[in-house]
C-alpha cells in the first residue's frame, strides 16, 4: 500500500482507505508493505509501520524484502488437526550415537555391572568395539559424579592425530628407554595440568569468600600460570601446545636429527620446561583433600587408528597414558584424595596393547562385550517404554511396533542376530524399519518394512566395512563387493581366489583376519552353528584357532547381516 503525498488529488481520502486495509492486513497475520514517499511524514498512527523511499532503488529494496517475506509463508502449509500421530510415529528410539543424546541418554541407560565398576573407580580401562557404548558409559559416569559440586570431573577427548608431530619429531629420535620415561612424564604432568585447570575453574567465584581456601587457591594459580594448561581453548589446543613445546626444547638443545638420545630424569623435567611436579603434585593433593571425589576419563586417543595400521610408537603413547594415569591416581590417593582415573579404548586396540605388554593383562579393565541377547532386548524395551505410559514389558511394547514373525523368525531375534551385538547397529536396524512403516502409514512395521530396513542397514554396513578396511589395506577398499552373488558358506581356497582379485597375495592374512575381526566372516565346523568374534570373547586368536584346527572339515560363513547388500545366496542346510 502507498501512501500518497499531499499533492497528490484526494490524497487523505487514498491514504485513510490504506490505512483501514492495513490494519486489517495486521489483524489477520497478512505480510504487509506501507510505502511512504521519504520528502513527506507518514500519518501519525502508520508511522512505525511504513517504509520511505528516497529514489526507485529504494522501492527496489523494499518490495524485495518483501516479496522474500510472502514466499516464506507460501512454503508453510497449514496443519491439519483432528488427526492424531499413531503409536509407531510416537515411538521414539533416541539417536543410535550417544554423542548426539547425551541430555536424554539418562532416561534409558541400561546400568551394566561395567557401569557400576567404573562409577566405584574399581577400573583403569574401559574396552569395548565401536558401537558397544563407551562414549554411552563416558557421559553417564561423568554426569553422574559431577552431580555433587564437591566433586571434581575431568573430560577428556583429544584424537590421536595431534601427538603426530611428537611421535615424529622427539620419540622416533629418542633411544628406547628415554620413550617411556618421556612421554609417561609427559602424560602425567598434562593430567596434573588439567586437574589443576578444572578446579580453579570450578572455585574461581568460591574461593573468593572462602579464606581457608583463598591462599590455597591462591598458590595454586601461580603453579598453573605459565604451563600449557593456562593458555585459551580446549584441551586438544592446549594438547599441541605442549606438544610443539616440548619438540621446540629438544631441538634446540640436541638438533633436528639427534638420535638415540639417553635422558635422565632431570632432563625430562627440564624438556618439560615445567616447575618441578613434585611441587605442582603436593599442592594439588593438597587443594583436592577439600573434595569429595576426582574423576579423570579419557577417551578418543585412539579415535582414527585403523584395525592394525597402528604403530609401536601410537601404543607406547597409550600404554604411557596409562601408566601416568595409574601413577597420578596411587600419588594422589596416598594423600587421601578419593580419585579414579579411566582411559576408554577401543577392544583392538587394548588387544595390541596386551602383545606388546603382558603385564597389561593384569589391568583393572571393564569389558563392554554384548553377548547377552535378552541384555540387548532390555535396551529397546527402554527406548521404546518412553513412548507409554506406565511401565510396560519387551514383549508387550515389541507387539504394539513391530509384527512377531518374519520368514519364520522371531523378530527380536532376527535384528539382534544382525546387530553384530552392537547395540548402535540395533538402533539403527529398528530405526529404519520403523522409517519405512511410517512413511507408508502402517499401524506397526510388518514383513515388508523389515525386509526393507535389513537391505538400508546392510547397505551401510558394507559402507563401513570397505572404510575400515582400506586402514588396513587401502587397495582393499571395494573388496566387499567381490563376495556379491556368492554363497553364504566359502571354503578357504574359494576364499583365497576371491581375495587376490583385489589384493596381493602377501596382504591375504592381514585382510582374512580383519573381515574375521570386523565380524563379515565366521567360522562354522561341521553341523555346529557358525561362530563370529563376538561369540569367542573378540579374541581373534581363539577363531583362528578354531579354522586352523578343523581345516579340513570347516568353511567361512558370511554373515547375514551383509547378505541383503551383497545378493549373497544361502548355502543349503
Amino acid at each position: 500500500m502507498p501512501l500518497l503525498s499531499p499533492e497528490f488529488d484526494d490524497a487523505v481520502v487514498h491514504n485513510i482507505r490504506a490505512a483501514f486495509v492495513a490494519g486489517l492486513a495486521h489483524g489477520m497475520g497478512k505480510e504487509t508493505l506501507v510505502l511512504q514517499d521519504g520528502r513527506h511524514s507518514a500519518p501519525l498512527d502508520l508511522r512505525d509501520a511504513a517504509e520511505t523511499y528516497q529514489s526507485l532503488d529504494d522501492i527496489n529494496r523494499h518490495v524485495e524484502r518483501f516479496a522474500g517475506d510472502v514466499y516464506e509463508v507460501l512454503q508453510k502449509s497449514d496443519v491439519v488437526e483432528g488427526v492424531p500421530d499413531s503409536l509407531l510415529q510416537r515411538v521414539s528410539l533416541g539417536d543410535p550415537m550417544a554423542e548426539n543424546e547425551f541430555q536424554t541418554l539418562a532416561l534409558y541407560y541400561v546400568h551394566t555391572d561395567e557401569y557400576d565398576r567404573a562409577l566405584r573407580g574399581e577400573v583403569n580401562l574401559v574396552v569395548g568395539r565401536k558401537g558397544t557404548g563407551k562414549t554411552a558409559l563416558f557421559f553417564q559416569v561423568r554426569d553422574k559424579v559431577r552431580r555433587n559440586k564437591q566433586n571434581v570431573v575431568v573430560d577428556l577427548k583429544p584424537e590421536g592425530y595431534q601427538l603426530l608431530k611428537l611421535k615424529e619429531h622427539v620419540l622416533d629420535l629418542l633411544a628406547e628407554g628415554a620413550k617411556a620415561h618421556l612421554i609417561t612424564a609427559f602424560w602425567e604432568y598434562l593430567l596434573l595440568l588439567e586437574i589443576c585447570r578444572k578446579v580453579l575453574e570450578k572455585d574461581r567465584h568460591k574461593h573468593r569468600y572462602d579464606p581457608a581456601m583463598a591462599e590455597s587457591y591462591q598458590r595454586l594459580e601461580d603453579l598453573h600460570r605459565g604451563g600449557p594448561g593456562s593458555t585459551e581453548g580446549d584441551f586438544s589446543e592446549r594438547l599441541l601446545v605442549l606438544s610443539q613445546d616440548i619438540i621446540d626444547d629438544y631441538q634446540r638443545e640436541y638438533g633436528e636429527t639427534g638420535r638415540d638420545v639417553r635422558l635422565t630424569a632431570n632432563e625430562v623435567t627440564n624438556l618439560l620446561h615445567s616447575r618441578p611436579l613434585a611441587e605442582l603434585r603436593k599442592e594439588l593433593a593438597s587443594y583436592l583433600g577439600r573434595k569429595d571425589q576426582v574423576l579423570v576419563l579419557f577417551d578418543n586417543l585412539d579415535k582414527g587408528w585403523g584395525y592394525k595400521g597402528v604403530g609401536s610408537g601410537d601404543i607406547l603413547i597409550l600404554r604411557c597414558l596409562i601408566d601416568a594415569a595409574r601413577k597420578v591416581q596411587r600419588d594422589m590417593r596416598q594423600e587421601d584424595v578419593q580419585i579414579s582415573c579411566i582411559v576408554f579404548v577401543r577392544n583392538d586396540i587394548y588387544q595390541l596393547l596386551m602383545h606388546s605388554s603382558p603385564d597389561f593383562g593384569k589391568e583393572a579393565r571393564a569389558s563392554l562385550d554384548w553377548s547377552d541377547a535378552d541384555l540387548l532386548r532390555e535396551v529397546l524395551r527402554r527406548r521404546l517404554a518412553q513412548s507409554f505410559e506406565g511401565s510396560i514389558s519387551f514383549e508387550q511394547a515389541w507387539g504394539l511396533v513391530c509384527v512377531s514373525h518374519y520368514e519364520g523368525e522371531e523378530t527380536s531375534q532376527l535384528l539382534i542376530d544382525r546387530c553384530l551385538m552392537r547395540p548402535r547397529n540395533l538402533l539403527k536396524i529398528l530405526g529404519y524399519c520403523r522409517g519405512f512403516a511410517v512413511n507408508l502409514d502402517h499401524e506397526r512395521i510388518d514383513p515388508s518394512d523389515i525386509s526393507k530396513g535389513l537391505r538400508s542397514y546392510s547397505n551401510d554396513l558394507v559402507e563401513e566395512g570397505g572404510r575400515e578396511l582400506a586402514d588396513v589395506e587401502p587397495s582393499a577398499q571395494d573388496l566387499l563387493y567381490e563376495f556379491v552373488g556368492e554363497p553364504s558358506e566359502i571354503s578357504e581356497a574359494n576364499l583365497r581366489v576371491l581375495l587376490v582379485q583385489s589384493i596381493a597375495e602377501d596382504k591375504l592374512e592381514a585382510v582374512t583376519d580383519f573381515l574375521l575381526y570386523f565380524g563379515f566372516l565366521g567360522v562354522k565346523t561341521r553341523q555346529d552353528e557358525p561362530r563370529y568374534i563376538y561369540h569367542v570373547g573378540y579374541d581373534l586368536g581363539i577363531l583362528k584357532a578354531v579354522q586352523r584346527k578343523n581345516r579340513d572339515t570347516s568353511v567361512f560363513v558370511l554373515n547375514p547381516a551383509f547378505w541383503p547388500a551383497l545378493e549373497v545366496i544361502p548355502s543349503s542346510t
